[in-house]
């Protein structure tokens, strides 16, 4: 538990420090107005997003099984976000954006134009994240990464030996990431900075478990800053890959047979019982995602989460306001269910209708 609260700790405390890092009255005074609107449960905002993902590409060049764009089961079709259209989205948020994570369903490093979205989010003082499976590096290699401004780093790796590690990541290289890895390090330290901050992701698995006690070790000994074990998303129906035997390391859901037989990976797919969902999981439920942020595909549609979300999207930042998404009848609908307000209401394919609930 204490290892646990230690962890989340050290989360909060890096998000706190991207708005210490580039601060702005207009910013701090959004993100007040954010959180009281929250805690009161407003569903028309004044306050903006703050917290933004942008998915650049929704590629990959691994096929972990338990990964739906591993798997090629996406609703978006495959594609890249043009530089041009990206500035247009960091020109709109940029005047209440605290953090601007570039990934979600794919590996950011294969986006051609990585490094200039990051500086150009730079330029506008909005701290960035990416996490890769840095079985690849961008063109500018480990120097351009350092040199383009990015802010922190996850590493996901789930194995210190190459056997345990392409159990899950399938078609990776164990060497190619602890090399490119030190390429990073050592490009941060020839230049004489601190960023990026380095996280190194390792999802707990029963095949990988008994390489947790060594995972610190072997992290810091590639110059990661921190170390996190991470409880994955799983197929509860595979054979293959188990859950970890120790319940530490496993989600609640996997945990309560009655509840697994509808894992989470699978309430966003089309064949998804939505009102089974509601039955087992009705609200209010403990989500922060329609208030304090906004993800936005490589085509501009907007979702409300980084969930896989098969039902409709939100709108299209392409082809719309801002506002007119933001403050949409879709957006107020998803804050009013999730504060229960709502009980009977035509927008049965809004995804919030058949989640059990945000947990971190």
């Amino acid at each position: 538990m204490f290892k646990r609260l230690r962890e989340r700790y050290s989360r909060v405390k890096r998000h706190a420090a991207a708005l210490l890092r580039y601060p702005t009255a207009r910013r701090i005074m959004n993100l007040a107005r954010v959180e009281y609107e929250r805690k009161t449960g407003k569903s028309r905002l004044r306050g903006r997003p703050y917290y933004i993902v942008i998915d650049p590409v929704n590629r990959c060049n691994l096929k972990c099984p338990f990964c739906p764009t591993g798997q090629g089961a996406l609703p978006l079709p495959s594609g890249s976000m043009p530089l041009e259209r990206y500035r247009e989205i960091i020109d709109k948020i940029a005047p209440h954006a605290i953090k601007l994570v570039l990934y979600n369903w794919g590996e950011p490093f294969l986006h051609r134009d990585i490094l200039d979205m990051i500086r150009v989010a730079h330029e506008k003082k909005i701290a960035t994240s990416i996490s890769s499976n840095l079985n690849i590096l961008p063109s500018g290699g480990g120097e351009g990464i350092v040199q383009s401004g990015l802010d922190d780093l996850i590493v996901s790796c789930d194995g210190l030996s190459q056997k345990s590690y392409e159990k899950y990541r399938r078609g990776g290289i164990l060497e190619k990431v602890k090399e490119n890895l030190k390429q990073i390090v050592e490009a941060r330290g020839r230049l004489g900075k601190k960023n990026p901050v380095i996280e190194f992701q390792f999802l707990a698995f029963r095949h990988n478990e008994h390489e947790i006690p060594d995972v610190e070790a072997f992290a810091r000994g590639l110059g990661a800053d921190f170390v996190r074990i991470c409880k994955p998303y799983l197929n509860v129906e595979s054979e293959e890959i188990r859950p970890a035997s120790n319940p530490a390391y496993v989600r609640t859901q996997y945990l309560d047979e009655s509840i697994s037989q509808t894992p989470r990976l699978d309430i966003f797919s089309p064949e998804a019982d939505q009102e089974a969902c509601v039955r087992n999981f009705p609200p209010p439920l403990d989500c922060f995602w329609p208030w304090r942020a906004m993800v936005i595909n490589w085509n501009g549609q907007v979702d409300p989460c980084c969930g896989k979300n098969y039902l409709e999207g939100f709108g299209n930042l392409f082809e719309q306001d801002f506002e007119e998404i933001w403050n949409g009848p879709r957006y107020r609908f998803a804050r009013a269910w999730i504060r229960g307000r709502v009980k009977n209401n035509p927008r049965t394919k809004i995804v919030c209708r058949g989640c059990p609930g945000y947990e971190p």
